[in-house]
């Protein structure tokens, strides 16, 4: 009677309603099985005789059956109330054959209809049979036409053809979804509009190719609105679960809105849709729901729902995907009491007792497990404990199988999970010493749970799969299966060994081979778990291998799953990749980089879409491994790999481009020639013949893999392929040849573009390789001038900041030490060259780049305050250069920012230190090295002047010929250069004229070159200072030294110089900045003088008188014969004669035009303009023409004044000197006057006056 009632499920049910769920009735099946279970416990007595323990195994095994016969008919009245309700199906498929043969019946009528009725029933002859007719041309555009706007078609049969992967039906689909409008709707909406016109067909793939190609149009036509099309694609998956498990009454609990954005973010948690859409379409979706099949497909009232929800749970079980769990474990207590208080509540209102409520509820299955379950499990593990009788054990193994089965069923994951994990337990795998016959049974279980019902391991298969992986290394391994059932009878040894065989065969096998069958996320946990296991294996010694060459098999068997499965699939592969890939056994290395290689190959036969980028995903590891690799053979294998997945699946990359560049920029920078070699000449070959298939998102890593490999040290050839091969996508960029992506607008890409091949030719031009920095160099600046009108002005603005201005980096930041070494002859030329580059360019582009005058002033100017000369010369060559070459095109407030630069730098480089002590002192020297020239303390002095090829010279004299017209002798502004550093200026100009020399300039030569060479090139230059600082008084205003400088007594003439003091060479450079300035200054005056405006003439008579008054004040007669006091007699004091005589000379020029009206170009006396020769036609111009000479009038004045002021202190100097002369010996007198006399005499005071006396007296006589 007992096992009747065990093994009838219904029975057992209406006995836990009735009497366990009754407050008044005892709970009868609860003591039932709790009795059956402690039976089945009871230890077997050794002592007791045969017949008494036959008697007690007998009703051992008898509730051991019963208690599995309670399982089992759970399990069957579970099934027999559900299955009901999953296999209803609805009747629309017989109502979809009458309207077939109502289509056939008229079919005969017309050729179309025969077409329709064919295609109907077979898609593809039936599309033949068109265009064979000619009722359809043979055009992918032509057929998506038909099956879109073609009444009675068979919605299934139109998915079915759509999801084909031939060629023609794949370019329909592609036709049909792109005549579908998405632009503009909700992506709810656009998935119930795309759905309208078919059914999703019946295959996995199918489904997943149109779905792919949904998310490619539905980002094409909403661009923006996703990063990429695998957002949109995933998100379209979630819709249809979303709507699966939310109209389908047989899924319970529903998922909710947190769930859902979850799903979305698992797949991928970096890149996902905004949360506020996913909450948007999730309210959507739930409020309304997509219809996967017509309403009208259905008959009778009832059945529009069933078919409905029939599809829908196809689609989830085709596609293989898992709905969200909501409810956890923690929540199964809660759930099953509310089921037993509402069964205690329907049977307290009966009204009479005596009737026997009969149970249909599915629900009551779960209390009555929770009730039993954990009292099951214990009689099950004891009876493997205690028994070796092999019907007892197969009894619990039965238990096992039936508990793990319903406990999954019912969603009770803690009671199957100790199901699960007890049932491996006895397996004894992991100890094999004590391994038993009925252990082999049980792993023979488990197997059969693997094979028949895979879905139940879940959370298990870690523990799973390491049963499998000591399985193998037992059988495989003769001194670990030498320990099996250790000190036991060698006949059940080998009966054990060969039981442990045989289950490493195929039951073993089918473990992995069934992974197939298993939904998204057993999958997702099945390979994590197998990963997990390899990567213990790989840490043995030995590593063993066993577990990733399953993965790598594996991997096959589950490649056709939806990519959007597979790639949460990869991203657990792809890190176990990695880590095997990294490993210190070069073999087991070697296997795992292989295995990547063959598995990126059997991927990359899927043709990817357009904006998607699993491609990308799937090379990744080949990048990290590159990268982080420390092994030449594996970086070259890894090469190799790519090489050879390049030539047999060209055709086939897309987003795969962007490792692929990534992983040859890693290659560039490998220390083995023949790895940078291979690598580029791929890259070289990919850019020469496959151009077009590299995508506008893969442009920038290409762009960047050329730089690198032009920044390779091995070789510099590759380095100048580089370049020529990046002067080559430059080219095809500029003729919009770069395939750019549907999500990207490509007319706003091009400066996205430039920019990497800007900087990194930037970058270049640093390069230690002359020819590598010449090269790009020249590409640079090529390319800017080329391109430069298409570019915005925020890019011109990014070009100089961040790609032009750095080029000069080094040089900018030069410190106290010289910047350019006796080796660095290179990098001097290259700075020279390229600040003429770049203001050759700021002026070819000054209308777009005017802007920019600012920094770019101030670049030239910070480095012109350095102490190196080398760097003074070449920015101030360079201001020179952009003055001269653009000077043209400057406004009034260009003017306005450049002149007050030069003030504010030539005030900066004053050589203040000779003010004081320390600036004076220099007595390490025995010589000084100056300039042009070397004066020594003992010996005859001639000055060596490089302009003039070598020859020595004296100083050019200033004559005083007729008109002035050779002030323009900028004598002391020629290109110096200091012969021991070799100092260059370029771009400073030459003086256009050299004065002739006068008798009296030929008797003072001597004179005039010891003063020049003093000072006039050690310290080369006085220039600018603010018109404020004026110095009224040429002799009191000057400190004079406290202490002479202590010199030796006697100097060989041919001692060699000794290294110049820090200080001294900082007052060198001062020197020689302002002489440039000055030269600058020079250059302006006499080509732009009409450019200026009358404030801003005004403004370079005050920095020039300023630059004078500090030489003259300096070079004046008490100061010179002071400092004469403290130095031997045979050597010169310091001095700034140089920078005295030209600033006067400058000056001069300036007054003249200012006053004498002066014709630049001829220097010819103008006559004052009458009247008459003025154009008076127009009020306008007459205005402006009074406006213009009041201006000339109040500029002329003022000249006139600064003019009689200046020439005034001139002769008032001469005066004080000849004051002085009773004070002193002749030979201090003479001596003075050999050094200040070339500035009285070559300013020409007297011709000064004389232009100007003669202006103003023509101006008043009649």
């Amino acid at each position: 009677m007992l096992e009747k009632i065990c093994k009838d499920p219904q029975m057992l049910v209406d006995v836990y309603v009735n009497y366990d769920c009754d407050h008044e009735a005892p709970n009868l099946f609860q003591r039932m099985v709790t009795a059956l279970s402690k039976i089945a416990q009871v230890p077997q007595n050794a002592d007791s005789n045969p017949v008494a323990a036959n008697q007690t195994t007998s009703i051992k095994s008898s509730s051991l059956q019963c208690l599995v016969n309670i399982l089992k008919s759970l399990i069957d009245w579970e099934k027999s109330k559900r299955q009901p309700e999953r296999n209803r199906r609805g009747d629309w498929a017989p109502e979809e054959d009458l309207a077939r043969e109502s289509v056939e019946t008229k079919g005969h009528e017309s050729t179309m209809a025969a077409a329709i009725s064919e295609f109907n029933r077979q898609p593809v002859k039936g599309i033949e049979n068109l265009i064979s007719n000619k009722l359809v041309e043979k055009t992918p555009a032509s057929v998506a036409q038909f099956l879109r706007n073609t009444p009675n078609l068979d919605k299934a049969m139109i998915g079915d053809y759509l999801g084909q992967q031939e060629g023609f039906p794949l370019g329909v689909m592609h036709a049909y979804v792109d005549s579908v409008t998405l632009s503009g709707m909700k992506f709810d909406t656009a998935i119930r509009e795309f759905l309208k016109g078919f059914y999703l067909p019946g295959e996995a793939q199918k489904i997943d190719r149109i779905m792919e190609k949904f998310a490619e149009r539905y980002c094409a036509d909403n661009p923006g609105l996703f990063k990429n099309a695998d957002i949109a694609y995933v998100l379209a998956y979630a819709v249809i679960m979303l709507n699966t498990d939310a109209h389908d009454p047989m899924i319970w609990p529903k998922m909710s809105k947190s769930d859902f954005i979850h799903m979305n973010n698992t797949y991928n948690p970096e890149e996902h849709a905004p949360i506020e859409l996913l909450e948007e379409i999730y309210d959507s979706i739930v409020k309304e729901e997509i219809k996967m099949r017509d309403e009208a497909a259905g008959t009778g009232k009832d059945s529009k729902q069933k078919p409905e929800g029939e599809e829908r749970g196809r689609l989830v079980s085709i596609l293989k995907l898992s709905l969200p769990k909501t409810k956890s474990s923690s929540d199964a207590k809660p759930q099953s009491e509310a089921i037993i208080k509402q069964t205690q509540a329907i049977i307290q209102n009966r009204a009479k007792r005596g009737i026997f409520y009969t149970a249909q509820e599915i629900e009551l299955v779960r209390p009555m497990v929770e009730a039993v379950g954990w009292s099951l499990l214990a009689t099950f593990s004891v009876t493997m404990e205690q028994s070796e009788d092999k019907p007892m054990v197969v009894l619990s193994m039965e238990g096992f199988s039936a508990g793990i089965h319903l406990t999954y069923a019912l969603g009770m994951d803690t009671m199957r999970f100790a199901f699960v994990t007890s049932l491996i337990r006895f397996t004894f795998l992991h100890s094999p010493k004590e391994m038993r016959i009925k252990n082999v049974e049980a792993l023979r279980t488990l197997f059969d749970l693997c094979d028949v019902e895979p879905d139940c391991l879940q959370d298990t298969w870690n523990a799973v799969l390491e049963c499998v992986s000591r399985l193998e290394h037992i059988t495989t391994t003769p001194a670990v299966a030498a320990t099996v059932m250790h000190g036991l009878n060698q006949i059940s040894k080998e009966a054990v060994l060969q039981a442990l065989k045989e289950q490493a065969g195929k039951p073993a096998e089918q473990v992995f081979v069934n992974s197939e069958k298993l939904p998204s996320n057993s999958i997702v946990e099945f390979f994590t778990a197998l990963c997990g296991v390899s990567a213990e294996e790989l840490k043995q010694s030995p590593a063993r291998i066993f577990s990733l060459q399953r993965a790598v098999e594996i991997s096959y068997y589950n490649i056709a799953r939806i990519r959007m499965v597979w790639a949460r699939i990869w991203t657990v592969l792809a890190n176990h990749f990695i880590s095997a890939g990294s490993h210190a056994d070069e073999k087991v290395a070697v296997y795992a980089i292989d295995s990547l290689r063959q598995l990126g190959m059997k991927y990359l036969e899927h043709a990817e879409l357009t904006s998607f980028t699993f491609q990308n995903d799937i090379l990744k590891p080949f990048v990290v491994l590159m990268r982080n690799s420390r092994s030449e053979t594996i970086r070259s294998l890894i090469v190799d790999c790519i090489v050879q997945l390049i030539k047999s699946k060209v055709a086939s990359i897309k987003s795969g481009w962007q490792s692929v560049f990534m992983i040859f920029t890693a290659a560039a920078d490998d220390d083995l020639e023949s790895i940078i070699e291979k690598a580029f000449e791929n890259v070289e070959q990919i850019l020469l013949e496959r151009f077009d298939q590299v995508v506008g998102d893969c442009f920038m890593d290409c762009i960047n893999c050329l730089i690198r490999f032009a920044n390779n040290k091995t070789s510099h050839h590759i380095s100048l392929k580089a370049v020529a091969l990046l002067r080559i996508c430059e080219n095809r960029l500029a003729e919009g040849r770069i395939p750019g992506g549907a999500l990207k607008p490509t007319n706003v890409d091009a400066e996205y573009y430039w920019f990497p091949m800007l900087a990194g030719l930037s970058d270049l031009t640093s390069d230690l390789r002359p020819e590598v920095r010449s090269c790009a160099l020249e590409v640079l600046f090529d390319l800017v001038n080329e391109r430069g009108r298409k570019f915005s002005t925020p890019f011109w603005e990014s070009i100089f900041h961040r790609v032009l201005f750095p080029i000069f980096d080094h040089v900018r930041h030069a410190g106290e030490e010289s910047l350019f070494s006796a080796g660095d002859e290179w990098l001097r030329e290259s700075s020279i060259h390229s600040l003429q580059l770049l203001c050759n360019l700021f002026n070819t582009f000054y209308k777009e780049v005017c802007f920019m005058l600012p920094p770019l002033l101030s670049l030239l100017l910070d480095c012109a305050k350095k102490t190196d000369q080398m760097v003074v010369s070449i920015s101030l060559s360079a201001l020179v250069h952009l003055i001269e070459v653009g000077g043209n095109q400057f406004s009034e407030s260009d003017w306005d920012l450049l002149l007050k630069s030069i003030r504010d730098a030539s005030y900066t480089t004053q050589p203040l230190e000779l003010l004081n002590e320390l600036g004076l002192e220099n007595p390490m020297n025995p010589s000084i090295a100056l300039g042009d020239s070397k004066v020594h303390t003992s010996g005859e002095v001639w000055q060596f002047d490089s302009t003039d090829n070598g020859k020595i010279s004296p100083l050019a004299s200033l004559s005083s010929g007729n008109n002035s017209s050779t002030r323009d002798t900028n004598a002391s502004l020629s290109q110096d250069h200091h012969q021991e550093s070799g100092l260059q200026s370029e771009g400073v100009p030459s003086p256009s004229d050299k004065a002739q020399k006068s008798a009296e300039a030929a008797s003072l030569q001597r004179s005039q070159t010891i003063g020049q060479r003093i000072m006039g090139n050690m310290m080369d230059n006085i220039f600018l200072r603010s018109r404020s600082a004026k110095a009224k008084s040429g002799t009191s205003d000057i400190p004079a030294p406290s202490s002479p400088p202590k010199l030796p007594e006697a100097v060989e003439p041919e001692a060699k110089d000794e290294e110049e003091s820090p200080l001294m060479t900082t007052v060198r450079g001062k020197c020689i900045t302002q002489l440039i300035l000055l030269g600058a200054i020079d250059g302006i005056q006499k080509k732009y003088w009409e450019n200026l405006n009358e404030p801003q003439k005004i403004a370079i008579m005050d920095i020039l008188l300023s630059l004078v008054e500090f030489a003259a004040s300096y070079n004046s007669y008490s100061n010179l014969r002071t400092r004469m006091q403290h130095i031997p007699a045979e050597r010169p004091p310091l001095n700034l004669l140089r920078q005295e005589l030209a600033g006067t000379c400058i000056y001069l020029d300036v007054l003249h035009k200012a006053t004498s009206g002066f014709n630049d170009n001829n220097g010819q006396l103008l006559e004052p303009k009458s009247s008459q020769d003025t154009d008076v036609s127009s009020d306008n111009n007459g205005l402006e023409l009074a406006e213009h000479s009041y201006e000339e009038t109040k500029l002329e004045g003022i000249a006139e004044e600064k003019l009689v002021s200046f020439c005034a202190q001139v002769l008032r100097d001469t005066s004080d000197f000849q004051s002085t002369i009773g004070e002193t010996s002749s030979v201090d007198i003479h001596r003075v006057l050999e050094l200040r006399s070339p500035v009285i005499v070559k300013m020409d005071i007297r011709g000064a006056l004389g232009d100007l006396f003669r202006v103003q007296l023509k101006a008043l006589l009649p």
